[in-house]
């Protein structure tokens, strides 16, 4: 199939003609059209194999039946030819044997091609179903005329002719009819429907000229039927296969192109000279030709009367649609122009006069580009002149240019100019332009520009303008970012018309004391930043100058005001945009802010990672319990004599999946400051008393303390959740020890009489109360016969021999030994970690100790076989 698409068309012709001579010089003329017919099996195997291959441009189904119904008169007129030269006089019932196999086929062709041309179905109006109809009778009628004056009036008629033509006559319109007024798969059916058709009128032609041998003409008329039948075998092909179903533009509803079609033109004509004829050799008109003459009158001139409805209504939608097209011309913002392949103007709408006030004695006949702006007519003109040299223009990839256009005022104007392709009645020599005014659009857009990269109460830029400065193109400058404190409280006293009057001062105090390529910026209600050129050691001291000239007082009708203010630094690379620099400089500012008013303070990684580690740690703390990533620790008090476990101290800890073990004093903070520890704090005690309850029952009586924040002791909902855990396992208030840090007694005067005053409050209740650490701070010794405390933790720094030498650290562990003994108090030694400290510690006499030398923070499992352990080895 391959190679037969590759042969030239012209030399289908050549080859056919010369087939067709050598059949028609060589053969019996009846023969000669049966072989003529048979030659139809060529080009119904092609369409046949291009339809199992999947190869037809049109539907396979269509391919197919067409290809079938050349197949089988293909096949017939091989077998008629076949019987021709066999045996010419075989009969059957009277009729040639060639006719009933002609007249068979016919049958089964017009079965078989019929819905292929019928298919899709065509949605047309009632009007184009109407005139469909009438066009079918019409055409019907004349067809049949021709044939029956000059064969069958004249006492011809025979059954297979009869049915033949008359079968053949219906079948040929509705195949024709079917071609010409295609909306759907058009461009294919209308080869394949006139194809169709002259098949047909063949096949009828091959009947009678089958059934009427004595007729002369007969053996001329089955030549010329098989050498039509091939042309229309081709035409087919070439409507099936080769021609995509739905090439070229769609037809709009009530727009057929076949509306105004001569379809009867032919058909008519042709009836026409057959009556004229039998007239002509006195001849008359018999009833049944007088009736299809009239029936083809009818529809004609019905056909037409429909037409001429459907004409005007037509013309009634043309009409109201250019009523709307020239509304909306009138109407439109924009200006159509029309040019010639001279870039002179040809036509423009109403809308030049009313928009740009140009006439078209001002416009038509001149140049466009004579309005355009000196500096941009050459690349306008260039730009127009290669649309209008465009092979091909589509016009959902229409281009536009800009350009300033001068108007019939003399004012000049921000135009934008879309080429709209080429105008119909010029095709290939216009070009269609819109021309909009786009100058307010210009001028709102760079005051847009203005607006959305200023600040409008400082006139400072904003963060999108400060973006547009850009970090710079070289190292060495920093950013300052600012922040102002106290705006808040001016709102309140004086309203916020004056905190907006401070706010512009401050910015008139920036803008004063910077260079002239440094760039001021407010970046939040209450944040300044300046982008300075400046190396470090000039940006830190402009930062200083500005936080000094910020919080100088403002005057405020007769009152001052004041702002705290702080600043943050951070270094400007080329490589790092400026959301990224603000970022690292608020890191700074944050530093800063944990420092008095008037802080300064760089960026840096380490401050980074530490805040990084800190949101990490309070976006993850609230759900960790639930994750059970916290775990109770317990690091048992020895008596250091005899090595056995007196105590337990209760050692909250966290295991992070990703930054590892966190310590008791770093949790507690943290959960402090998110204000979850009245929560951890609970979940704590309930699970240390249950645990030391347990214990307590199995071997002798523990003690068991717990390290508390200063901010617990005061809250009365800690005293509840203590009373409420020691209750609910039934454990001695005096087996609880509660601890407080060195540090917390050393936050200010009133702060540590509260403390002393709430650890009194545990003593009346029976709770005991120690005291850790002591020794790594400066509280005296002598103030520990005020202190309401029962235990005493003395820390590693005393007794330790990197403290000092052995006598003074061993005089120093003495005293405190003696002193505790002498006030009632338990002096444990905290932080045993060498034998050279238990050595110490020993040697002074006190009696507990704990450490990782003796054991560390362990989970309960592993105290309990500690415990077990010491019990076992204990004297009974």
């Amino acid at each position: 199939m391959n190679a037969l698409r590759s042969v030239r068309p012209s030399t289908y012709v050549v080859g056919g003609s010369v087939w067709a001579l050598t059949v028609v010089l060589l053969l019996p003329l009846p023969v000669a059209g049966g072989l003529l017919t048979g030659g139809v099996l060529i080009p119904a195997v092609a369409m046949l194999w291009a339809a199992h291959h999947g190869t037809a441009a049109g539907p396979r189904f269509r391919a197919q039946v067409l290809g079938v119904g050349l197949l089988l008169t293909g096949a017939t007129g091989a077998a008629c030819a076949v019987i021709g030269l066999v045996e010419p006089e075989a009969t059957a019932d009277g009729v040639t044997l060639s006719a009933r196999l002609y007249l068979i086929s016919l049958v089964v062709v017009v079965l078989v091609m019929m819905p292929g041309l019928l298919r899709p179905h065509q949605h047309r109006d009632p009007l184009g179903r109407l005139r469909v109809s009438l066009d079918i009778v019409g055409v019907s009628a004349c067809l049949i005329l021709p044939t029956w004056v000059l064969i069958f009036s004249d006492g011809y008629l025979r059954g297979p002719s009869a049915i033949a033509a008359f079968l053949g006559a219906i079948a040929t319109a509705t195949a024709a009819v079917a071609g010409v007024h295609a909306t759907r798969h058009r461009a294919s059916l209308r080869w394949a429907g006139p194809g169709a058709a002259l098949a047909l009128v063949c096949g009828t032609a091959q009947v009678i000229a089958a059934d009427n041998p004595a007729n002369p003409n007969s053996a001329l008329a089955a030549v010329a039927a098989g050498a039509a039948v091939n042309v229309a075998a081709w035409v087919l092909w070439w409507g099936g296969v080769r021609v995509d179903p739905e090439a070229g533009p769609p037809v709009p509803a009530g727009g057929e192109p076949a509306a105004g079609f001569p379809l009867f033109a032919l058909p008519v004509l042709g009836s026409s000279v057959a009556v004229v004829a039998k007239l002509l050799h006195g001849g008359s008109l018999d009833a049944t030709s007088i009736a299809l003459a009239v029936i083809a009158l009818l529809a004609v001139a019905t056909r037409e009367f429909v037409s001429a409805i459907a004409l005007r209504r037509h013309a009634e939608l043309l009409t109201h649609h250019g009523n709307r097209l020239r509304s909306l011309m009138f109407g439109s913002s924009d200006v159509a122009v029309v040019v010639d392949t001279g870039l002179a103007v040809c036509w423009q709408s109403p809308a030049a006069a009313r928009l740009f006030g140009l006439s078209d004695q001002d416009v038509l006949g001149r140049p466009i580009t004579a309005h355009v702006h000196q500096e941009q007519a050459g690349t306008v003109g260039a730009f127009l002149v290669e649309c209008l040299n465009s092979d091909r223009f589509d016009l959902a990839d229409a281009r536009s240019v800009t350009a300033r256009f001068r108007d019939g005022f003399g004012r000049w104007r921000d135009t934008e100019w879309t080429v709209g392709g080429a105008d119909p009645a010029m095709p290939g020599r216009s070009l269609v332009l819109h021309i909009r005014d786009v100058t307010d659009q210009r001028e709102l857009e760079q005051a847009l520009q203005q607006v959305s990269h200023q600040d409008p109460l400082t006139g400072l830029a904003n963060t999108r303008g400060l973006r547009r400065a850009g970090p710079g193109a070289v190292d060495g400058g920093a950013l300052i970012l600012l922040e102002l404190s106290g705006l808040t409280a001016i709102t309140d006293v004086h309203g916020p018309e004056r905190s907006e009057t401070v706010l512009v001062e401050a910015a008139r105090r920036v803008r004063t004391r910077i260079g002239d390529t440094d760039v001021p910026a407010r970046v939040g209600d209450a944040r300044l930043a300046v982008v300075t050129r400046n190396g470090a050691v000039r940006a830190h001291l402009l930062a200083n100058q500005l936080v000094t000239a910020l919080t100088a007082p403002y005057e405020l009708d007769g009152a001052s005001a004041h702002l705290q203010v702080w600043a943050g630094l951070s270094d400007l690379c080329p490589e790092t945009d400026v959301d990224e620099v603000l970022r690292r400089a608020d890191l700074g500012l944050r530093v800063a802010r944990s420092q008095p008013p008037g802080g300064v303070e760089w960026y840096d990684e380490v401050i980074e990672e530490r805040l990084v580690r800190r949101s990490t740690l309070e976006q993850d703390l609230p759900t960790a319990i639930d994750r059970n990533e916290v775990e109770l620790l317990f690091q048992p008090v020895f008596e250091l004599a005899g090595r056995h476990p007196v105590g337990v101290d209760a050692v909250l800890s966290w295991r992070h999946p990703t930054l590892g073990r966190l310590p008791a004093d770093e949790l507690l903070t943290l959960a402090e400051d998110l204000g979850v520890l009245g929560y951890l704090r609970r979940w704590a005690l309930q699970r240390t008393c249950r645990q030391v309850a347990a214990w307590r029952q199995r071997y002798h009586p523990l003690w068991f303390s717990i390290g508390v924040r200063p901010g617990e002791l005061g809250d009365e909902v800690f005293h509840a959740g203590l009373d409420e855990a020691l209750s609910a396992y039934r454990l001695p208030r005096s087996a609880l020890v509660v601890e407080v840090g060195e540090d917390d007694l050393h936050q200010g005067p009133e702060s540590g009489e509260r403390l002393a005053e709430q650890l009194r409050r545990l003593r009346m209740s029976d709770v005991r109360t120690a005291v850790g650490h002591f020794g790594a701070g400066p509280t005296s010794l002598s103030r520990l016969r005020v202190l309401p405390v029962d235990v005493l933790k003395v820390d590693r720094a005393v007794f330790s021999r990197s403290a000092g030498s052995s006598s003074e650290v061993g005089a120093i562990m003495d005293v405190a030994v003696t002193l505790g003994r002498r006030l009632g108090l338990d002096v444990i030694a905290d932080g045993l970690t060498t034998d050279d400290d238990l050595e110490t510690v020993y040697a002074t006499g006190c009696r507990l100790g704990q450490g990782d030398l003796l054991a560390r923070p362990l989970p309960a499992e592993h105290v309990e076989a500690l415990i077990e352990q010491s019990h076992d080895t204990s004297p009974s």
